[in-house]
């Protein structure tokens, strides 16, 4: 069986993996094979960004398939933490420099809170094992919500993302096809971290 052929491959790297099974709806974090943890999904379904008066078109995605991940929401992010006071480095033939003077006294910078982790966010993937040059072939979109079905909630869609646009809070790009999980707020913010680059997914669609 392909699948199995799959996930003996992924279980033999002592890398964490993921699983999804499109027909049973169920997302699972393992490790050489053993589920460590599981995490219920709503809904799976095939999305494109295109224009609004459009219909959705269907996104063909052979199972199994090993997914492998570019660009996850949290590979950017950076962390600088500045010193709360700077001093002169030590010369060794002057060990007993004349201290500097106190600092007056200045109120504690109050530290930038660490933004919540979000409950909807973009993975960039690609098949694992070809030559994707830098270039997304999937996104996946991990949602606690389904995106807009009909043609009126696809065209306020559309403006909205218009105006975030015009006001510079918001850019029009052209993605490439891709799925959307959706599953609850706090399994959303549960994988977030899992979502890095590197980390494969298996998909495949097992009938019950």
């Amino acid at each position: 069986m392909a699948s199995l052929e799959a996930e003996v491959a992924l279980a033999r790297k002592p890398n964490i993996y993921l699983t999804l099974d499109l027909a049973q709806k169920s997302l699972a974090i393992k490790a050489r094979g053993i589920v460590l943890d599981e995490v219920p999904v709503l809904a799976v379904e095939a999305a494109a960004r295109q224009a609004f008066y459009f219909r959705p078109r269907p996104v063909l995605l052979p199972v199994p398939v090993v997914l492998e991940v570019l660009q996850g929401p949290g590979d950017t992010d950076r962390e600088v933490i500045a010193p709360t006071r700077l001093r002169p480095a030590s010369r060794q033939e002057d060990e007993e420099e004349t201290p500097l003077p106190a600092a007056s006294q200045t109120p504690t910078p109050t530290p930038t809170p660490k933004p919540e982790t979000p409950t909807r966010y973009r993975v960039e993937v690609f098949r694992a094992g070809t030559k994707h040059q830098g270039k997304a072939e999937l996104v996946l979109w991990v949602s606690d919500s389904l995106p807009a079905r009909n043609v009126w909630q696809r065209f306020r869609e559309a403006v909205k993302e218009g105006w975030a646009y015009l006001r510079g809070r918001g850019e029009i790009t052209h993605e490439p096809p891709g799925i959307v999980l959706v599953v609850k707020g706090e399994d959303a913010r549960r994988l977030h971290h899992l979502f890095r680059q590197g980390m494969t997914m298996l998909v495949t669609s097992t009938a019950l």
